[in-house]
């Protein structure tokens, strides 16, 4: 049998898988279907409303605070007292975290307080709070304001970690059945040659021009094959299982059977970078980098509000008075001052020590991602650069051992070769095939790690 003849069989397998399969994808568009139903994606996709509730809450403490007390009494048909009390409160996130406040009250009655008798129209004010050394930068309510707007983007880096998890791992499933599917095509073109050379020896055997024990050497070698092909396709439909089940309709029902084989491994990486561009796009884009970035952010947000602490508590209140308001032109002020410290301020510098920690810890983990990331791309790149290597050599160890199968079978067909040793070179092509197919998957699969790795996968 030829060179040329073997070629025909590998192609004519390959040809033969095709035309059964109808439905044929490829790896980008087999991870554009998982992406766009899988409840993992679809889950993660809810981080986004999340942060946006978060961010909302904060911005819920910087809504204007109405209040209002109403009180009535009256004794033997007289007014005893009656008081109306309302005022509406609006912080602001500003420097100094100044709050306005408006304020309204009206008290009458032969029994009232004196503090709460003003004139038969009421009293007005306008005044504004200010702290003048506790939370001139930051305070509670503005530091829960700054760490929310930082949800966001913690929601979008979350998402992308999901997100890229399932894919590389989509991705490294579809390379798997495309692997065992090429080695399948590979079993038949094997099971192919030994079904031939089974029907030439058993004509061969009734003609009396050799043993009969070589027709049922022919037929082992047949039977050896048929199983080493039941094995492969075996991993082939397990595998494809797998890679079918990660695709789901819009209502979340998994598809059975969205496709019927995966398009040929190619044994290319998508494009070529240099080790340093790769570890540059991945410091960039490396949603784990950007989660370990964020929380440091906020353990410094944390820190500076707790340094606040180590000040002492003063805050001016001020305003103008109308004590009349039926005459608003005649108006007066009001000033206050209140103050209110632990004098050792032992818990707020426990606070400044606990923050710095964090902060401290926090740049630890930025240090040790970032050396993580720049791992995970050396080492996919030396994988596909190996792999790569690995591939030249495989498609020249085809190419000999498909030089020694047609050689050895010249010898056998003019009787100066055994069966046997046709059939060992022919294990050793089939070897050789598969190690061709394998090289050609770990590429694929190496270029997926690195788009992991680089975090654009």
């Amino acid at each position: 049998m030829s060179l040329r003849i073997l070629l025909i069989l590998v192609v004519a397998a390959l040809i033969q898988q095709t035309s059964h399969a109808q439905r044929r994808v490829g790896l980008r568009e087999f991870l554009d279907l998982v992406e766009r139903n899988h409840p993992t994606i679809r889950a993660a996709n809810l981080e986004p409303e999340l942060a946006d509730a978060d961010v909302r809450s904060a911005l819920g403490r910087f809504d204007p605070f109405l209040a209002f007390n109403y009180e009535s009494k009256v004794k033997s048909g007289s007014d005893k007292l009656t008081v109306l009390e309302g005022s509406i409160e609006q912080p602001l996130d500003m420097l100094f975290g100044p709050k306005i406040k408006a304020g309204f009250q009206r008290g009458t009655g032969f029994s009232i307080n004196p503090e709460d008798l003003t004139a038969t129209a009421g009293e007005a004010s306008l005044g504004v709070s200010v702290p003048l050394l506790q939370g001139i930068f930051t305070d509670a309510r503005r530091n829960n304001l700054r760490k929310a707007e930082l949800r966001p983007d913690l929601a979008r880096a979350q998402q992308r970690i999901e997100r890229n998890a399932l894919l590389r791992t989509g991705a490294l499933r579809f390379l798997d059945w495309s692997e065992a599917a090429e080695l399948v095509a590979v079993a038949d073109t094997l099971l192919e040659l030994a079904r031939r050379r089974q029907n030439f020896i058993i004509r061969r055997s009734i003609s009396g021009e050799s043993a009969l024990i070589d027709s049922t050497e022919a037929a082992q070698e047949v039977r050896r094959r048929e199983g080493e092909r039941l094995r492969t396709l075996r991993m082939a439909e397990q595998f494809a299982v797998d890679v079918k089940g990660l695709i789901f309709a819009d209502n979340g029902i998994q598809i059975p059977d969205p496709f019927d084989a995966p398009t040929g491994l190619t044994g290319r990486p998508d494009s070529s970078r240099t080790t340093d561009r790769a570890i540059d796009v991945a410091f960039a884009a490396r949603p784990e980098l950007r989660r370990v970035e964020l929380a440091l952010q906020t353990a410094r947000l944390d820190s500076t509000l707790a340094r606040e602490f180590m000040r002492p508590n003063l805050e001016l209140d001020a305003g103008v008075v109308a004590f009349d308001a039926g005459q608003p032109s005649a108006l007066d002020y009001k000033v206050g001052l209140r103050m209110q410290q632990p004098l050792f301020f032992r818990q707020a510098s426990a606070g400044v020590q606990t923050t710095s920690v964090a902060v401290d810890r926090a740049e630890f983990a930025v240090q040790l991602m970032r050396r993580l990331v720049e791992i995970d791309v050396r080492n996919t790149m030396i994988a596909i650069e190996r792999s790569l290597e690995r591939l030249t050599i495989a498609q020249e160890e085809v190419r000999l051992a498909l030089i020694m199968v047609n050689a050895e079978q010249q010898r056998f067909t003019a009787g100066d070769a055994s069966l046997l040793t046709l059939n060992l070179r022919e294990r050793f092509y089939g070897e050789a095939l598969q190690r061709l197919v394998s090289a050609k998957a770990d590429v694929e699969r190496a270029n997926v790690s690195l788009l992991w790795a680089m975090g654009i996968i």
